[in-house]
């Protein structure tokens, strides 16, 4: 929305009088600037929050003042340590409590604020193409700690964290029976995967949600964010992260738009909706056809929603990207003159 000028009609001599002091300071060109519209030079007032995920070496060649129109960001700890200062307050750190995309971090040349299973003496246990953690209490207590180690240092100057694969299992991880038993089976006098496939992590994530929140809430403040990607969010004040809206088996438009069809995922304020939708090259008005939709078309719906419900839209691709990078890291931003997000400055849809 362009702000427009409300007219004030004033008493004639008023208005001679205003005239007059506009001259005498002034000059004749005094009468022209009075008569221009006020908040010519603003700019347009955006309609819905925006968020990006930033993954890998997402920065690299990036002028970082494009990053500015986005609310929030979703950062991994190399991206972070790329990340300009003036762009941290708004950074969500990536946390995943049941995996790591590597089985060590030796290699790495920036500050890790989540080890690796090698680097804490796991076995190497490859489950859905990550490797995973053996998800006991103890590691409840040491992911929390990998948290709050970081935020001592740097909570104050980020917005919160961002915890992904959050829900209170991963039955559809493909892998062989014998290694869920190492990373998944009975502990702690609890069942394991086989013997209560559907509850027997239930308590741990639990446990992690609220220690997250609380951690953030410590460090960053009161308005600190924690937001899930997954259905296993229990408190109000966590946001929820829906990946790729539109899809059929998970994030169809029925289960996000509609109460009462999903109660773990229809959308709440502060909810952030990831659209899946650009093709290959990386460009503007290059869309995706999927299983989930149109590419520009899902991105008009999930804007829709965000203005209705407070919620946060992000933009990535629907389909692996020329360039090798990760399909979740797309930096287009919903400003960009001419290309526009859906009703991003539009009042009106």
């Amino acid at each position: 929305m362009i702000p427009t000028r409300c007219r004030v009609w004033l008493p004639r001599l008023a208005l001679a009088a205003g005239l007059l002091l506009s001259l005498a300071a002034c000059s004749v060109t005094g009468v022209e600037d009075i008569e221009q519209p006020l908040g010519a030079d603003q700019e347009p007032t955006p309609q819905y929050d925006t968020h990006v995920l930033l993954y890998g070496n997402a920065l690299a060649g990036v002028d970082q003042s494009t990053l500015a129109a986005f609310d929030l960001l979703i950062v991994e700890a190399q991206v972070f340590d790329d990340l300009l200062p003036a762009h941290r307050s708004r950074a969500l750190l990536y946390f995943d409590p049941w995996a790591k995309s590597c089985y060590t971090d030796s290699t790495r040349n920036w500050p890790e604020w989540q080890p690796a299973p090698g680097e804490i003496g796991e076995p190497e246990i490859v489950l859905g193409g990550a490797y995973c953690y053996r998800f006991d209490n103890a590691h409840v207590a040491d992911f929390l700690h990998w948290i709050e180690s970081f935020l001592v240092e740097h909570g104050s100057q980020v917005a919160g964290v961002f915890l992904d694969d959050f829900s209170y299992d991963r039955d559809w991880w493909d892998g062989a029976p014998e290694d869920r038993d190492v990373v998944w089976g009975p502990m702690d006098g609890g069942p394991g995967w086989r013997e209560s496939p559907a509850g027997w992590n239930h308590q741990r994530i639990l446990d992690i949600e609220r220690g997250a929140r609380d951690l953030v809430r410590d460090y960053c403040g009161p308005d600190g964010v924690v937001v899930v990607n997954g259905t296993a969010r229990s408190l109000d004040d966590v946001r929820r992260f829906a990946e790729d809206v539109g899809s059929p088996n998970n994030e169809s438009w029925d289960r996000l738009e509609v109460p009462g069809v999903d109660e773990r995922r229809y959308v709440r304020a502060g909810d952030l909706l990831q659209v899946y939708g650009v093709g290959e090259t990386g460009q503007w008005g290059d869309w995706t056809v999927t299983a989930s939709g149109h590419g520009l078309t899902n991105l008009r719906r999930a804007a829709l929603l965000a203005r209705e419900r407070g919620a946060s839209v992000g933009l990535a691709y629907g389909e692996p990207p020329l360039s090798g990078d990760s399909r979740a890291s797309l930096i287009l931003p919903p400003n960009t003159p001419g290309q526009e997000w859906p009703y991003y400055f539009d009042e009106t849809p």
